[in-house]
């Protein structure tokens, strides 16, 4: 019998400047702690914004970009970096420069409940990639890891900031 096997491809990209509008957390590290802690809205608020670059997404900050009294875990969506539009009430905006990234894209799946099952994939893929193999290692001090949703349709994806190893 063969066995069905899955996969998660790696991509490098090198996402470019932008503006990020942005709903902290206070407390929350993770996803779902996230959405205990500040609720469903944001994400609607942030899909009604015009001129997005993409549709919002889950994201978990180097310490730079945390603010006191804040934790690591937000939602936001990108938005060129000339965005002159409104800012919701609550929310904030700051600027992400031009970064490289691994775009880890998991397969998608029949059953749209699966999606934990997704996650759980593509956290080990994740845990057991080794981007040293490839002239990278994981920079997630220096810029956003964004997790984007999860759908049958799509997959599960991730973005995890990486930097370029210097040859010896």
């Amino acid at each position: 019998m063969v066995e069905n096997k899955r996969t998660v491809t790696v991509t490098v990209v090198e996402k470019p400047a932008c503006k990020l509008i942005l709903k902290r957390g206070i407390k929350s590290t993770d996803y779902f702690g996230y959405c205990e802690e500040i609720g469903s809205d944001p994400w609607e608020i942030l899909d009604a914004i015009p001129n997005t670059l993409d549709k919002s997404v889950f994201i978990q900050l180097p310490e730079s970009m945390i603010t006191p009294g804040t934790s690591k875990a937000v939602c936001g969506v990108e938005v060129p970096v000339d965005f002159s539009g409104k800012i919701p009430e609550g929310f904030e905006i700051i600027d992400l420069p031009s970064f490289q990234y691994m775009w880890f894209q998991g397969a998608p799946y029949e059953d749209d409940h699966w999606f934990g099952a997704a996650h759980e994939e593509m956290a080990r893929a994740v845990a057991n990639y080794t981007p040293e193999l490839y002239g990278y290692e994981f920079a997630e001090d220096s810029a956003p890891h964004f997790q984007y949703g999860t759908s049958a349709a799509t997959g599960c994806r991730e973005m995890i900031p990486v930097r370029r190893l210097s040859k010896k």
